[in-house]
């Protein structure tokens, strides 16, 4: 233990200990004068500019901003954007609330609208590849329209509600009209149950059956808007054009 305490007392003498002290004192002073002179002198303290916040403003207007603070616009490039439109500041470097020198260059990325695709040429394919192929370039399809053309094979597409090429906004719906092939005095009755009504129905038209009386009751087993009975039993055959009556649920007395 004694010899601990002389080991101590030969590392911490008072020579040391006033040596640590100087060089302490002296990193500090040097932290100070570096933080309150040297900083201020290299990025000019007192003309230092706040860079303003432009993204979401048209390019015009953010230039002007910026270059009323002393700084200068310079387009860095376009960008697709969903949320803003042609000519808007879509990314700006350096960010908002940054220091800079005054005459810094902030770079501005522009919007240039949603992306734009082109239409798919879907005549001659079938409603399922037809549905696929729209899937496959981001675009929907909407509703189908079931007509009997004679000279055109069944479930083929003979039309679609935007030409082929057209160019039109990711996520767009394409209407189709899809062949029955030549009409038919009677058709067999399909089986809707489980569906929903917006399925129900366009599986009906294209049966070449119209869809009749619609009633509703309340259901804890199913979703809302599902069909749980056809008035026509599924298999039958009937003349052309047969309403078919459907009960769909719902989740409150109120139909929908």
């Amino acid at each position: 233990m004694v010899k601990f305490k002389e080991y101590i007392g030969q590392i911490f003498t008072s020579k040391r200990i006033v040596s640590g002290i100087i060089v302490l004192f002296a990193v500090f002073t040097i932290i100070v004068i570096f933080d309150q002179v040297i900083m201020p002198w290299y990025t000019k303290h007192g003309e230092a500019h706040v860079v303003p916040a432009v993204v979401a403003k048209r390019y015009e207007a953010a230039r002007e901003i910026l270059e009323t603070q002393g700084l200068k616009a310079i387009k860095a490039g376009e960008k697709h954007d969903p949320n803003l439109p042609f000519g808007y500041v879509v990314e700006q470097n350096p960010r908002a609330n940054r220091l800079v020198k005054k005459d810094r260059r902030v770079y501005l990325t522009i919007s240039v609208g949603e992306r734009e695709i082109q239409t798919p040429n879907l005549v001659g394919l079938s409603e399922n590849n037809a549905r696929e192929r729209l899937k496959s370039v981001s675009l929907r399809l909407g509703e189908v329209d079931y007509e009997y053309i004679p000279n055109e094979l069944a479930d083929v597409v003979v039309a679609q509600s935007e030409a082929p090429t057209t160019l039109v906004k990711v996520n767009s719906v394409i209407k189709l009209t899809v062949s029955l092939g030549k009409p038919t005095a009677n058709v067999t009755v399909p089986s809707v149950f489980g569906k929903t009504l917006g399925a129900a129905k366009r599986e009906i038209k294209k049966a070449g059956l119209v869809v009749g009386q619609i009633s509703y009751r309340i259901s804890e087993q199913f979703l809302p808007s599902t069909v749980i009975n056809q008035s026509l039993e599924v298999g039958m055959i009937v003349r052309h054009g047969e309403p078919l009556d459907l009960l769909v649920t719902v989740v409150s007395n109120q139909e929908p």
